[in-house]
């Protein structure tokens, strides 16, 4: 195959990111020799823009905040259901994008025995990845409790999905702060995080989630004919485990 001369993250913050590292672990299980790592520390698409201006060959990169709302707008997407870009990949000078958030929290749960038809999940936060995991938990059969933080969840497919009269089955902060472990006062029959920090577990959702969004891109952007021969999830978050270790010891 065709392997980027670099691949990394890219937003604000990110050096917590294990993204690099876990780009490095999935290159290795399929066998291709891997590129330099990119962590670039930037707060608006010009920035990254300029910095990739200065890169040659094909890039992959995962994208955070603050960067997803505005890719999205950089790149023409107005539909309110994808106001988000988290990956994008230059092949040949060409841009190409992809939203695997919600994609990859609905990997994770069904990888952690949580389904999301005739479950409820209490949600607070109205951003990028709020609006994708909105979208794909009430496209599968689940209802939301919005709740606003910083921002309100706007109206979208999911608003005649929302259900404000039952007890939560999940709860879910998309306001913790990137970097941290995600401690939350939502109230739910089970509590889960997206965020993590330098002193993250490998039973942590948040690091099966990062996996999950990871193998989607993997599998719909960055290489899709190699569907077939990328790792698990489970066998991505055990190799994305013993990576760090080592690197902890070396």
């Amino acid at each position: 195959m065709r392997v980027p001369s670099a691949w990394g993250v890219a937003g604000s913050p990110v050096q917590h990111s294990v993204t690099p590292m876990l780009f490095d672990v999935i290159g290795r299980a399929v066998g291709i020799q891997l590129p330099s790592r990119l962590v670039i520390e930037v707060d608006s698409v010009d920035e990254l823009l300029r910095h990739l201006a200065t890169l040659e060959g094909d890039i992959w990169l995962s994208c955070t905040a603050p960067l997803k709302y505005e890719l999205s707008k950089w790149h023409g997407d107005q539909s309110p259901i994808s106001e988000s870009i988290n990956q994008i990949a230059r092949k040949d000078g060409r841009m190409t994008v992809a939203n695997t958030d919600g994609l990859g929290f609905l990997e994770a749960c069904e990888s952690a025995g949580i389904v999301p038809r005739g479950k409820t999940l209490k949600m607070r936060g109205g951003g990028a990845t709020a609006r994708s995991i909105a979208m794909e938990w009430t496209r599968n059969g689940g209802s939301i409790i919005p709740i606003k933080g910083r921002r309100q969840l706007p109206d979208g497919p999911w608003s005649n999905m929302t259900n404000q009269d039952v007890e939560a089955d999940i709860a879910l902060d998309l306001d913790v702060p990137p970097g941290q472990r995600g401690d939350t006062d939502l109230r739910a029959k089970k509590t889960l995080s997206i965020s993590y920090g330098p002193d993250w577990e490998p039973g942590d959702f948040s690091i099966r989630m990062v996996c999950a969004q990871h193998l989607v891109a993997w599998r719909t952007l960055y290489a899709p004919f190699m569907t077939d021969e990328l790792p698990t999830l489970e066998d991505t978050i055990s190799a994305l485990y013993e990576e760090k270790r080592q690197n902890n010891h070396s």
